[in-house]
């Protein structure tokens, strides 16, 4: 049986993260897995500290072969970074998004033929913010409860033959292109693991948190609306150089 090394590639989209990307990547080697396991990160000209902790990383961490490669906006970085996989699956992460526990992506590996998309819960890392921990919680409810799939880009796992056959990330959406990509998919062939992966709040400092759920029922809603998904709310803007 291939391991995961064989299977998997994790694409991550980053711009000025130097106060995230160093973890994000420790948490990613911390898993229990065999061989060398080969990071993306689709770089969009950082002009902080960022490509100094990730070459830091790529010394420190020997079971991760971590690649810079040009990003840009969100949907654009993603799709760039998946053009240098080789292997069967990606894994679309945020560069703020932390694996919590080691078998995070054995669980996954257990589940490869049978989804098409696969996520895990999320977890507010911010806990002394009661607010941002039930957040999180009402966003993985709503997630469960849509009868159509809904995987957010922190943990978004997908095959390389699916994301190819569905077009990739709309690269011309100004908000939730992973929404968007995700909904193609029968919530049949879409699973959620009672896994973790770890954010903090700052999304819903930027954006409340009450607006922050309001813009996930609104897709739904909206979801064969494409104008709705044109309409730049600001959500990445201090997260991707727009120049």
């Amino acid at each position: 049986m291939k391991t995961i090394t064989d299977l998997l590639t994790i694409i991550i989209p980053c711009y000025n993260e130097e106060n995230y990307i160093y973890n994000t990547l420790w948490k990613i080697s911390r898993q229990n897995f065999q061989g060398v396991l080969r990071v993306v990160i689709a770089d969009n000209n950082s002009t902080d500290k960022t490509l100094e902790y990730i070459s830091k990383a790529s010394e420190d961490f020997s079971n991760l072969q971590i690649e810079v490669v040009q990003g840009g906006k969100v949907g654009f970085a993603r799709n760039n970074g998946a053009t240098f996989v080789s292997t069967d699956y990606i894994l679309f992460m945020d560069a703020d998004s932390v694996l919590i526990g080691r078998n995070v992506l054995n669980e996954a590996h257990k589940n490869l033929n049978r989804y098409d998309i696969i996520s895990v819960k999320q977890k507010s890392l911010t806990t002394h913010d009661k607010k941002s921990i039930w957040t999180y919680k009402i966003l993985d409810w709503m997630r469960n409860i849509m009868p159509i799939t809904f995987c957010t880009g922190c943990f978004f796992l997908i095959s390389k033959k699916k994301f190819n056959e569905l077009g990739g990330f709309d690269e011309t959406l100004q908000n939730s292109e992973d929404f968007w990509l995700s909904k193609e998919v029968p919530k049949s062939r879409f699973k959620i693991l009672n896994e973790y992966i770890g954010q903090d709040n700052r999304r819903f400092l930027k954006f409340g948190y009450l607006n922050f759920l309001k813009i996930n029922l609104f897709n739904y809603f909206n979801y064969k609306n494409i104008k709705w998904f044109k309409k730049d709310l600001g959500y990445w803007r201090e997260y991707e150089q727009t120049d």
